[in-house]
């Protein structure tokens, strides 16, 4: 099957070389700030100048680029949309002509667990953490080493969860994003992986009742994982979520608020049209 999917496009800044005197602090995807630290002056007395003293604050290392790196230890956290419209078309009200009524999104995240044995193959450890979302969220646990389990036995563990008991309701992120965090809270507190990545699964708009919550859960998870997020959407709905844009106070497109939560990063946010497309553009985001 030829996989069609499509990339929303960014724009992508060079930052300009700077004098060696310059301080540089910590970047992201959406802003770059540089300022400039004062020259070393000469003290005349056998102390360092602030420049040189080892307490001064160091710019903290970037972090590794890409979804997966080969001899790098993984932690996955996938947060995939279990709401209603992928159940019932919202226009038609029909049962079973939702977006993805054969849960072809489990497929996906089968094909990716088999992306990532392609490109680790020298024992690196995977740990999946899978959460699903509607009006509540629930996280259907954590895998250790993921990379050693066949397809069947995540089917057993995973699939009834994603797919089965269709939850009819809203679409709620900050529940899926609050429940991830917590998770990881759990999992580093017992062991702390080389890598982290998010991948953020969706059709619909955010539907949450407290904005101010859903603001927030986004910031904290884009300070939690910096540059490592990604996400999927499915569809080309034109519905609009409930955040609204600062300037303007115009209700944010869906594909809008897809790109706060992956840190208005649009080379990490990929749209499909159809749900067969999901296990192609799932596992093109491993070679990202």
């Amino acid at each position: 099957m030829k996989t069609k999917f499509r990339y929303l496009t960014g724009i992508f800044s060079i930052a300009a070389l700077v004098p060696l005197t310059v301080v540089m602090p910590s970047c992201s995807d959406s802003n770059f700030k540089s300022e400039a630290g004062a020259p070393k002056q000469p003290t005349g007395d056998g102390q360092k100048s602030p420049l040189e003293d080892g307490n001064n604050p160091k710019p903290a290392p970037a972090p590794d680029s890409g979804f997966a790196k080969p001899g790098k230890s993984l932690d996955l956290y996938v947060i995939m949309d279990k709401s209603g419209s992928l159940y019932v078309d919202p226009t038609t009200q029909k049962m079973g002509s939702g977006s993805d009524v054969q849960c072809k999104r489990f497929d996906a995240l089968l094909g990716l667990v088999d992306s990532l044995k392609t490109k680790l193959t020298n024992g690196e450890q995977v740990r999946l953490t899978l959460v699903t979302f509607s009006k509540e969220a629930q996280l259907l646990g954590s895998l250790d080493f993921v990379l050693g389990q066949n397809r069947q036995q995540l089917t057993e563990k995973f699939r009834a969860g994603v797919c089965d008991n269709p939850d009819y309701d809203t679409t709620n992120y900050e529940r899926g994003i609050s429940t991830a965090m917590q998770s990881r809270t759990a999992n580093t507190a017992g062991k702390k992986l080389e890598m982290e990545t998010v991948l953020f699964f969706s059709d619909g708009a955010a539907r949450d009742s407290d904005t101010e919550k859903l603001e927030e859960s986004m910031s904290q998870l884009n300070s939690t994982f910096p540059n490592r997020i990604y996400g999927v959407l499915l569809g080309r709905t034109q519905d609009r979520c409930v955040l609204k844009d600062s300037a303007t106070g115009r209700s944010l497109q869906t594909s809008e608020c897809m790109l706060k939560v992956v840190g208005n990063a649009p080379a990490r946010l990929v749209s499909v049209d159809a749900a067969q497309d999901l296990a192609g553009a799932w596992a093109d985001l491993v070679n990202k």
